[in-house]
């Protein structure tokens, strides 16, 4: 049967694009938006994320399709976002629903021309431009970025990790439409029996980690705002990747720890319960709505007794921690290349500037951590980037730079890095996760 959009479907969908351009990641935007409009859940929610996966994917070509039709792209959001839904649904329809894409079509021209006169008829010329004559790579590069989904400067850099061939499997993995997706067991409250069983129950396909524990994947759709273990803190959403960084770097009853750039609070968390709430953990971030959300996870999971907020820079650290630490947690800002199966859209955002302006931040963050260790204490920079600039060429710059710091060799659950021995490397494509760089650090004098 067709399925028909209204102009409250079509509003809901544009409202939903729109936020999701500010507030990351897109799926709890969505949800949002959603809720509001009570059509999550539906068959117009799961045609829509159905859709937008795929877009954000394409975005890159996306935008290069509405520069060569209309000329630029530089409109305002919610009709640039209405234009890539148009090309969406005429070259890259994945519905294969006429009605569904013509009423869409229809219905989001009519909301953007009340909002922006004279622009609701780009929408409609776009999608008949497309039906008519649609879109086909003119050159070699966009023929190799269409194939594979990735811009050329990442495939440049991933091919310095990856032996040949690797990187179309790499792409395969990041593209996927059912990405594996995860929970770490709050050991504290719950056992991953107890979870596989819940998640068993609700439908979805689960399995324990053989690589990290109290750690289990599912593949399937949940409805988390029903997900009784979630809603009780029984479990954290957490990749089984962004779950090691916790087992590396370890926590102790007794010692002193700082979390640099700790919300949305899922490794912080973490330390507090590896240490049995008996480590002290300076949880540091700079915006107050990710914070917030650190101790609202850390009440739900009972790890708050442990825990202590403090809103600002990361690189200022040390103005707020006198003490020596014990250990350090840095995971900071970053391209986000390695997760582009939960985050598609980042690798269109992939530039050399973009690099360069991340690893700035970071040297500068590498310098604050070690700054905050007592000798013999310990430094975990881990990054979900595949990009040697921000991993190994990191470590090296800070090996080279700061005297008494020495790698602590990593020897598992992941492959060690081809590039700096002791370091360390998750791949979506050989794993199954999330892909992140973890280098352990010790701080001798």
């Amino acid at each position: 049967m067709p399925l028909r959009v209204t102009v409250r479907i079509a509003r809901a969908y544009l409202e939903a694009l729109v936020l999701g351009d500010r507030i990351k990641p897109f799926q709890a935007a969505k949800r949002r938006v959603f809720a509001r409009y009570h059509i999550l859940g539906t068959k117009y929610d799961r045609v829509f994320t159905a859709i937008t996966y795929r877009m954000f994917r394409l975005l890159g070509i996306v935008d290069k399709i509405i520069a060569e039709r209309i000329g630029r792209i530089d409109y305002p959001t919610p009709v640039m976002q209405a234009l890539r839904l148009a090309v969406m649904v005429s070259q890259f329809d994945t519905v294969g629903d006429r009605v569904f894409s013509e009423s869409l079509i229809e219905n989001l021209a009519r909301i953007i021309e009340s909002e922006y006169p004279g622009m609701g008829e780009l929408v409609v010329r776009l999608y008949k431009s497309l039906e008519k004559e649609p879109w086909s790579p003119s050159t070699k590069l966009e023929e190799l970025e269409y194939r594979l989904l990735l811009p050329r400067i990442l495939v440049e850099e991933l091919q310095k990790l990856l032996p040949p061939g690797e990187v179309e499997e790499f792409a395969k993995a990041v593209n996927t439409d059912r990405p594996t997706l995860g929970f770490r067991v709050n050991r504290l409250k719950a056992s991953v029996e107890e979870i596989i069983e819940e998640l068993q129950y609700a439908g979805v396909d689960a399995w324990p980690s053989t690589r990290i524990p109290y750690h289990v994947s599912y593949k399937g759709s949940l409805n988390y705002s029903r997900f009784k273990p979630l809603l009780e803190g029984k479990v954290v959403p957490q990749d089984e990747a962004s779950a090691a960084a916790g087992y590396l770097l370890g926590a102790k009853p007794g010692e002193l720890i700082v979390d640099m750039c700790a919300a949305p609070g899922g490794k912080t968390t973490h330390l507090a319960e590896l240490s049995a709430l008996g480590a002290r953990i300076v949880a540091i971030d700079v915006f107050i709505d990710r914070l917030e959300r650190l101790i609202e996870l850390a009440t739900r999971t009972g790890t708050w007794p442990s825990i202590y907020p403090v809103r600002s820079d990361a690189i200022f650290a040390s103005r707020y921690v006198r003490d020596r630490v014990d250990r350090v947690l840095l995971d900071p800002p970053c391209t986000s290349t390695g997760a582009l199966a939960k985050h598609p859209e980042a690798r269109w955002r992939l530039t050399r500037e973009a690099i360069v302006r991340h690893v700035g931040l970071q040297r500068r963050l590498l310098l604050e951590a070690v700054k905050l260790l007592k000798p013999g204490g310990l430094l975990l920079y881990t990054v979900c980037s595949v990009l040697p600039e921000e991993g190994e060429e990191n470590i090296k710059w800070l090996l080279e730079t700061v005297k008494g710091i020495e790698i602590v060799p990593l020897t598992g659950p992941y492959d060690p890095s081809p590039l700096l021995p002791g370091t360390m490397r998750a791949w979506p494509h050989r794993h199954g996760t999330t892909g992140f760089f973890y280098a352990l650090l010790e701080r001798k004098e």
